[in-house]
């Protein structure tokens, strides 16, 4: 082990997970965007009900992304 003096820190590790939470967080927002888009796609086709259900389901994707994402980035500050 080598000695620092006082005024020196040691050189710190890196926190994989820390940094493993934070690169997720700019996927947050499109996977929930894709996941209400294509649900709401398929229930569409579905029912017949073209566009209606694909718009709502974006609109909440959007949502439940922005809500995920802020909770994300709160973490972390």
């Amino acid at each position: 082990m080598k000695n620092y003096p006082m005024t020196e820190k040691p050189p710190q590790k890196p926190n994989f997970r820390k940094i493993a939470e934070l690169s997720s967080i700019g996927l947050r927002l499109p996977s929930s965007i894709a996941i209400g888009l294509f649900t709401g796609y398929y229930l569409d086709k579905l029912f017949g009900t073209h566009p209606w259900l694909l718009l709502i389901f974006l609109l909440l994707g959007i949502a439940s992304g922005m809500i995920s994402l802020l909770k994300g980035i709160k973490k972390f500050q």
